[in-house]
């Protein structure tokens, strides 16, 4: 009897020691984007446009480029990684950065938007996830399914987080569950980030920001305002309105 609660003692140990390793780390994710299937699905657009997008934007593959996200528990950083020997498209820009820090509870996000720099810095509103009954293997770890909505882009998004790597971090703007998002697709499929490959340990070089940064500095919510109107304004002119916002 000893000898079984000795077992079991040790393999909680084990366990409790994995955890703890997987606290700080650094994951590549590949991000894509799907422009035929977003375009498919716009309003107001002919069935002539169409068929004339799925001839020229249409790729299995979608339309890929490589992030990075470093994690603490404390916080995380998050910005583009080494990009891909083959770059799928040209128009990548140069200024998109996302820093979560969950001791104050606030965020800075540096980006390219609408054709204009911004600097966002606001309290964190953790997104209102659903956790579902379904599991997936990414890259050996076993994943757990939530869903949540982005209201103002009008945006199904699907999550899988990883409990046994127990930090509140995602990609891009997801973030709030109890253990890393490893990948998550909006829309049934119209984007798809996942990872690539996760490190632990203190990544070997921490991302950083110019010491001054340049642009319009505003809070959460009047940059969510100026999203919402840019969004608007688009449909109303039957344009796309994710190439001047991350989709």
């Amino acid at each position: 009897m000893k000898l079984k609660y000795l077992k079991t003692l040790i393999l909680i140990l084990i366990s409790t020691g994995l955890r703890a390793q997987n606290i700080v780390g650094e994951v590549e994710y590949r991000y894509r984007i799907f422009y035929d299937k977003i375009y498919s699905n716009l309003p107001n657009i002919t069935q002539q446009e169409k068929d004339r997008i799925q001839l020229t934007w249409s790729n299995p593959d979608g339309y890929s480029t490589r992030m990075k996200l470093q994690f603490w528990p404390e916080k995380s950083l998050y910005t583009f990684g080494e990009p891909y020997q083959v770059q799928s498209y040209s128009w990548q820009v140069e200024d998109y950065f996302i820093e979560n820090n969950f001791e104050d509870q606030t965020y800075l996000k540096y980006m390219d938007q609408m054709g204009k720099t911004y600097i966002v810095r606001d309290s964190l509103n953790t997104p209102k996830w659903r956790v579902m009954n379904e599991i997936r293997d990414i890259l050996g770890h076993m994943c757990m399914k939530a869903v949540s909505e982005d209201s103002i882009k009008g945006q199904k998004i699907t999550a899988w987080f990883a409990s046994d790597i127990p930090v509140p971090m995602g990609p891009e703007e997801q973030f709030g569950l109890p253990g890393l998002i490893l990948a998550y697709d909006i829309n049934d499929g119209m984007l798809i980030v996942e990872a690539e490959k996760i490190t632990f340990g203190e990544p070997e070089e921490i991302i950083t920001l110019p010491k001054k940064l340049k642009g319009r500095e505003v809070s959460g919510t009047k940059y969510q305002d100026i999203v919402r109107e840019f969004i608007q304004t688009s449909n109303k002119s039957k344009q796309a309105w994710m190439w001047g916002i991350r989709y």
